[in-house]
């Protein structure tokens, strides 16, 4: 082995370990400090729903309506697809779950008028909008997924928000209990 070679070989290891720390850090400081919001998980496709070892959730807010879209000011939702998109939460009536009240490209336009907001990604523009927010999937132990599939209209879940809206899932709920998974 050639002397730069003994230097190179612990420097690359330990600049993996570094980004594997940082990029747990950062997760486990989202999940503690980001402001907790319920979310109410719609139903869809059955025969989807259950993939390996995880399930595939859908939001309320996913779906953006033509009322929000058009108090947003947004002309040409096309333009949007396949950008990111800030969706300000407010809670529902209930005071229990949390509903999209707004829309916008520019965060800090949102954070005026509201305390919370959550970064997506449009999937589908047409007269509404299908937004993805990274928080869509859901990992659980080998052959327990079929307890959460056969139950998701009766499924929410807490989010962990960041400030700049970065978003991670904290909490599975079922008819209102936790759902542990050890």
């Amino acid at each position: 082995m050639k002397p730069y070679q003994k230097i190179l070989f612990p420097v690359i290891v330990a600049l993996q370990i570094a980004v594997l720390g940082f990029m747990i850090t950062k997760q486990e400081m989202l999940l503690a400090r980001g402001t907790k919001v319920l979310l109410k998980c719609q139903p869809i496709d059955p025969r989807s729903l259950f993939s390996g070892d995880y399930v595939i959730l859908n939001y309320e807010i996913s779906i953006i309506s033509e009322e929000i879209i058009s108090k947003s000011g947004i002309d040409d939702t096309y333009k949007l697809e396949k950008k990111d998109i800030y969706v300000a939460l407010k809670p529902k009536p209930d005071g229990k779950y949390y509903t999209a009240a707004a829309i916008s490209q520019r965060p800090d336009e949102l954070k005026k008028l509201y305390p919370i907001i959550i970064k997506g990604r449009v999937e589908y523009a047409s007269n509404t909008l299908q937004i993805r927010y990274g928080v869509e999937s859901y990992f659980v132990p080998q052959r327990e997924g079929k307890i959460i599939e056969e139950s998701l209209k009766n499924v929410s879940v807490e989010v962990s928000v960041s400030e700049s809206g970065e978003s991670a899932i904290s909490k599975l709920f079922i008819d209102g209990k936790e759902v542990k998974f050890y």
